[in-house]
């Protein structure tokens, strides 16, 4: 999970996001479609399905354009609610965001996914996981009484704050990663049981997902494996995760069989008795040369994917990660950065991509069979 949301930025991507160049515009005949003006949005509701994409502070501030997209196109979105953005002194909370990101999915009918509260040390407050704090040791100088304390007061204040508005809560991101305070204080799957139960407590009507990246050329079997072996072993104890969310950050070519592995995937969450969002969906188009098409290619990605968690009665959303090229994490991340990234539905301009007609068409399809 990646976006630019905070001076303290997540996973090593910085605030300031890359305003690419722009395109000679490949897709200029099929963006044109100008007798379609249907929207994602408008055949998403005719089938009760999620599509969203997040709300990032400084671009929100700065581009009044992906205010209006989001607004006409999605019916759900991304509020950040990051421990740093939200608690960044103890005992005081901020909820500016959370407020600002309420009142305008009031005003557009929006449903909100709360992203996330617990995660690592570079979405953590100074006074939880500092440098500071990082050399007193592993425990970053926490007990497990009081760091549980600290983690149960964050969720419930958050979520509590949050109320109806806020219809799911990603409540912990990536836990395979083993790297983040809760986990090497509390135990992996201890903190994560009780963190669960924090959120159902708060509010036991919100849909409380956990989150997990699963590879970028498919997804990766023996990741996915671990990965429901974990859902199981939670669940097994007593924790209330009603969904599991999978990264898609898939990255052109893709391995032949990817769409069998998301496939199976969906199979083995049904068998562990959870939903499914596609949380963070993007797809590079691949180097230079690549295809000799790669926005068809990119265009057949999208599709495939939303058309086989649509086929899939237990997938329930689909979350773009941004909107637009012009605001691509892809461009800026410190590791493996892709400066020629544009993966999203929109260009730079905001025309719509044939990825965006792409979803579209899967979206029309199924609300023609339902």
């Amino acid at each position: 999970m990646n976006w630019q949301v905070s001076v303290q930025s997540r996973k090593n991507v910085p605030v300031i996001l890359l305003c690419v160049p722009l395109l000679a515009a490949a897709w200029t005949r099929e963006s044109a479609r100008p007798a379609d003006k249907n929207t994602l949005r408008q055949y998403a509701d005719k089938i009760g399905f999620q599509v969203g994409a997040p709300i990032p502070g400084r671009i929100w501030n700065e581009d009044p354009q992906y205010r209006a997209i989001l607004a006409k196109e999605f019916n759900a979105a991304v509020s950040f609610t990051f421990m740093n953005l939200t608690q960044p002194e103890e005992g005081q909370f901020n909820f500016s965001g959370m407020d600002r990101d309420m009142a305008f999915a009031q005003e557009h009918h929006l449903k909100l996914f709360g992203d996330c509260l617990l995660y690592r040390c570079n979405t953590s407050p100074g006074w939880v996981c500092s440098p500071a704090r990082r050399a007193l040791g592993r425990t970053f100088g926490w007990s497990a009484d009081r760091l549980d304390a600290v983690m149960k007061t964050q969720i419930q204040t958050v979520v509590r704050h949050g109320g109806d508005s806020y219809y799911a809560w990603e409540v912990a991101d990536e836990p395979l990663s083993h790297n983040n305070p809760w986990e090497v204080v509390l135990g992996r799957e201890e903190y994560l049981t009780r963190a669960f139960h924090y959120a159902h407590e708060a509010n036991p009507h919100a849909l409380l997902v956990l989150n997990e990246t699963l590879g970028h050329q498919g997804v990766d079997k023996d990741r996915a494996a671990e990965f429901l072996q974990l859902v199981k072993k939670l669940k097994s104890a007593g924790a209330p995760i009603d969904a599991i969310g999978v990264e898609m950050h898939l990255e052109a070519p893709l391995r032949p069989g990817w769409l069998d592995e998301f496939r199976s995937f969906l199979a083995g969450a049904r068998q562990a008795g959870v939903q499914v969002l596609i949380t963070e969906m993007d797809v590079y188009q691949g180097p230079a040369g690549a295809f000799s098409d790669p926005w068809a290619n990119q265009k057949e990605i999208y599709a495939a994917a939303l058309g086989a968690c649509l086929a899939d009665s237990g997938c329930k959303g689909f979350y773009t990660w941004g909107i637009s090229d012009a605001h691509t994490w892809l461009a800026q991340r410190q590791n493996h950065r892709l400066p020629d990234a544009r993966p999203l539905l929109f260009d730079e301009r905001y025309g719509r991509k044939p990825a965006y007609f792409g979803v579209l068409d899967a979206l029309k399809d199924q609300a023609t069979h339902h």
